[in-house]
């Protein structure tokens, strides 16, 4: 027995039938995803905002690049090391006051070597240049006055070398001062009273009284009595003579003389 097909007949031209709850399903899932939010970084669309980040860079570049040629130093550069003293005082004689004080101090002290080599006032061994004693054929040194000639007599004996006093003598005063001292001549006689000087200076600087000086004509007479001479032997009776140029040599010594008691 047949069972008739209860079913109705199924059309083609029908459109399917699709459940409901599927189809939202499907249509959620393509749709566009919401933008994240936070602080995501937007790019920036600005070009002229880019350029100007880009010169920032290059200006922090070459400011390293100068930094690193002076040595890494972020800070003020470096003082100038102050001028040594001597361009200092170098610099002083822009001034006209003080290159007219320095004028003045080099002639002091050129008149003061002067007088030394020639009159032999600050004692030394320069007197007449010829390294001892005078020899008997050479001019002897003149002195300005007589007391100027005892006091480089006392100068020279008390320096090095001793002989140098010699050279206040002539040729006379020489043969008269050794024989006063009982040497052979007058250098020896000059060592010998060297040696018994116990106070350079104090014998360099003697004071003679207000009548020491005896002048008479061309010649004068200094007696020793009538010099106070300490550190050392007293001298005797000098005589001297002017010379034609006006300075006065020692031309006769004696340890006696008939002016002192």
């Amino acid at each position: 027995m047949c069972v008739a097909d209860q079913r109705e007949p199924r059309s083609d031209n029908l459109p399917e039938i699709v459940d409901a709850e599927v189809v939202e399903v499907a249509e959620r899932d393509r749709s566009p995803e919401p933008a994240p939010r936070g602080d995501a970084p937007k790019a920036s669309a600005d070009p002229s905002s880019a350029d100007a980040e880009y010169q920032e860079f290059l200006e922090f570049k070459r400011f390293k690049e100068w930094q690193a040629s002076q040595g890494g130093s972020t800070g003020a550069p470096a003082p100038e090391p102050e001028k040594p003293w001597w361009k200092k005082a170098l610099g002083l004689l822009r001034y006209k006051w003080v290159r007219r004080i320095l004028y003045v101090l080099i002639a002091l002290l050129l008149l003061n070597l002067a007088y030394d080599h020639y009159f032999g006032d600050r004692g030394g061994s320069s007197g007449s240049g010829t390294g001892g004693g005078a020899p008997a054929d050479t001019l002897p040194m003149t002195a300005q006055n007589p007391q100027q000639a005892i006091r480089s007599v006392l100068n020279y004996l008390r320096a090095e070398p001793p002989e140098q006093a010699c050279a206040l003598f002539d040729a006379d005063g020489r043969n008269g001062f050794a024989t006063a001292y009982g040497a052979p001549d007058c250098e020896t006689a000059a060592r010998g009273l060297n040696a018994k000087i116990t106070d350079p200076n104090a014998y360099a600087n003697p004071k003679f009284a207000h009548d020491a000086i005896v002048e008479s004509g061309p010649d004068a007479q200094v007696p020793g009595c009538r010099i106070q001479v300490r550190g050392g032997p007293e001298l005797g009776t000098f005589k001297l003579t002017r010379t034609p140029q006006g300075g006065w040599t020692i031309s006769a010594y004696a340890l006696t003389s008939s002016a002192c008691p």
